[in-house]
């Protein structure tokens, strides 16, 4: 009897640890994956190391971070990724498939390992179908020397793996200025690629004065805007109404048709009290400042602000605009933290021509007619922490756009016992040094804020549910610049991470691999000199679900994404129809298109009329062991 009762109780014993297991396994089973550096090859590491010339005193945006760049350099069909480093070396990693990657950084001729890098981006800057790196520098600044690199794509070895020349001067793109990133984009329609060059200044914020100073020109600091001209590169700035003074603090930009009139708007995010620029494309070479004329325009804005990203989130066909910031979400942080100013000095800086700022995440919903809503608390993403790059992309391939959040700084230079500790009279004469001796000592002394990264699901309703703890595990970081991109053609959206000091992150994103969500995959050939179809629009329409999309790269903070379109279709077997727009309004439409394959479109299939080009006019493109098969295709009749 008693052996009985004892079996019995083993037998249970076993069931509810069964149990125990099974959900345990389930809660372990995350949407993302962290793909480890034995697997991915990829090791690389922003190592941040303060010297007694180079520190947190000596240059004002040191803690800031190095940014990551993801495209497809030899034509194989799989994403490479590119990481820059700020004090380092960069390197360039090429897919191999399978998430594995090889890094060709030496076999590549890629060498960039002196000076101070930030950003990185880039452009077929030749129109030979072949993708060249263009990376942003700070230069002539104290130790800090320098301008920015164009690599140049010469080709593929016997290995495939391509080869690069520096040839910035060649295309009057060596500039020397205080350099965050650059955005290569058509502002004229004139069938070629400009370039934005955001900029920074390095100037303690209370030398700002009046907002009417934001006129006064800065070789350095100032932001500059470059027309394209037979593939040399003129600064059209001041024609083109851009302001260039050293109140620019820019750290964000995005590009995107904010009226939808057919022409390239741009949003600059502004660090400290210097406005963010909400500029209009008049369509005539010239762009208004809205923010600045205008403050109802966006009603109030960011007031740090970082890293910002142009996305359609509610699904109405309109871009919306988010802008990073550093507001706390945890009571602790929030009391340690200097928060906003006293409202005197606030009214003081409306007075004196600033717009309205708040310590906070911005999502301005688009209106149309360039007025926006601002509601980032209502949508429950206000405030994520010490915040760098927004990466808005629907992840879990339901239709509608999430979000991910990079987060954490090596120096909390707004930790109130810190800042109450360096107020001391004793130490503001050893930071008069010069940045010398015991300052360096007293850098190192600021408080780190080392924290997860945040990540939340879209709701469909212009809410968002923090899912951070459900999609991924917990892992404390210094993160920075970050992209989305499709690594292993699965069809759903990985995520590529630049960290301070630790290697850096590559999320395989698990959502396709049960196969219950559907997607398409866009790519694009564009005209001789825009041979990747920057600036192309798209509109998909399946059942109840509409979805919209702009081809423009640079996103989130000093990163570019591929010119793929990834679009997550529920469960959705095919869609209605599908229409793109390219930049000189030439358009296509497709009707009853499958799921679940790639497919290209190509400009020269376009047309101005209302007729719906033939199926024969498009590739489609399917994947088998990572090697891309083109249909053949005849011509249109």
């Amino acid at each position: 009897m008693k052996e009985l009762i004892k079996t019995d109780y083993l037998r249970k014993v076993l069931f509810i640890s069964l149990i125990g297991l099974a959900l345990s396994c389930q809660e372990s089973e995350k949407k993302f994956k962290r793909v480890p550096p034995s697997h991915s090859g990829i090791e690389f590491v922003n190592e941040i190391k303060p010297t007694e010339d180079l520190n947190i005193f000596t240059y004002l945006y040191y803690y800031n971070g190095a940014g990551v760049l993801v495209a497809d350099f030899n034509n194989d069909g799989l994403n490479d990724v590119y990481f820059t480093s700020n004090q380092g070396a960069d390197h360039f990693y090429l897919n191999k498939g399978q998430l594995k990657f090889e890094d060709v950084t030496k076999k590549s001729g890629i060498e960039n390992s002196t000076g101070w890098t930030t950003g990185v981006t880039y452009v077929d800057i030749n129109n030979d179908g072949l993708l060249d790196i263009y990376v942003c520098k700070v230069g002539n600044y104290k130790t800090i020397k320098g301008s920015n690199l164009l690599f140049v794509n010469q080709g593929l070895n016997k290995n495939n793996v391509p080869f690069f020349k520096e040839s910035a001067h060649e295309y009057d793109l060596d500039i020397i200025a205080f350099s965050t990133q650059a955005v290569f984009f058509d502002y004229d329609l004139d069938d070629d690629l400009d370039m934005y060059l955001l900029c920074h200044s390095v100037h303690p914020n209370n030398s700002y004065g009046k907002g009417e100073n934001r006129v006064v020109v800065d070789s350095l600091s100032g932001d500059r805007l470059f027309e394209n001209s037979n593939n040399k590169f003129i600064d059209v700035s001041k024609e083109a109404g851009i302001f260039q003074g050293k109140m620019g603090y820019g750290l964000g930009v995005s590009i995107g048709d904010l009226n939808k009139d057919g022409y390239p708007d741009i949003y600059v995010g502004n660090d400290f009290f210097e406005n963010d620029y909400l500029y209009q494309n008049n369509g005539n070479k010239t762009f208004t400042e809205l923010n600045s004329k205008d403050a109802t325009r966006l009603g109030h804005t960011s007031h740090y602000s970082m890293g910002n990203s142009i996305a359609d989130m509610n699904n109405d066909g309109l871009p919306d605009i988010l802008s990073l910031d550093m507001l706390p979400s945890d009571l602790v942080t929030l009391k340690s933290s200097g928060l906003e100013d006293g409202y005197s000095l606030y009214n003081h800086f409306l007075k004196n021509g600033y717009s309205p700022q708040f310590m906070q995440n911005t999502m301005h919903l688009n209106r149309g007619k360039q007025i926006f809503s601002e509601v980032a608390f209502q949508a429950g993403i206000a405030a994520t922490e010490w915040s760098w790059g927004v990466l808005a992309a629907d992840y879990d391939m339901d239709g509608y756009r999430d979000l991910y959040i990079t987060n954490g700084v090596l120096g909390a230079t707004n930790d109130m016992d810190y800042i109450n500790f360096i107020s001391q009279d004793l130490i503001q004469k050893e930071l008069g040094k010069a940045g010398r001796g015991q300052p360096l000592e007293i850098s190192m002394r600021i408080p780190e804020k080392k924290t997860e990264n945040y990540s939340f699901k879209n709701n469909r309703n212009t809410s968002f549910t923090d899912v951070s703890n459900e999609w991924f595990e917990k892992t404390k970081s210094f993160s920075n610049g970050g992209a989305s991109a499709d690594l292993d053609n699965d069809g759903d959206l990985d995520i590529i991470v630049n960290n301070i000091n630790q290697t850096a992150f590559v999320f395989e994103n698990q959502t396709n691999n049960k196969k219950n969500k559907n997607y398409l995959t866009f790519r694009f050939r564009g005209p001789r000199n825009n041979h990747f179809g920057i600036g192309v629009k798209v509109e998909v329409f399946a059942g109840d679900l509409y979805m919209y999309d702009e081809n423009f790269p640079v996103k989130s903070y000093l990163s570019t994404a591929p010119t793929d379109i990834v679009f997550g279709l529920a469960e959705h077997k095919f869609v209605d129809s599908i229409k793109v727009v390219w930049p000189n309004s030439a358009s296509q439409t497709l009707r009853k298109v499958d799921a679940n394959q790639i497919i290209l479109f190509e400009s020269k299939n376009a047309s101005f009329n209302k007729s719906n080009p033939k199926e024969k006019e498009i590739k489609y493109l399917t994947n088998t062991n990572f090697q891309l098969i083109l249909s053949i295709t005849k011509k249109p009749p």
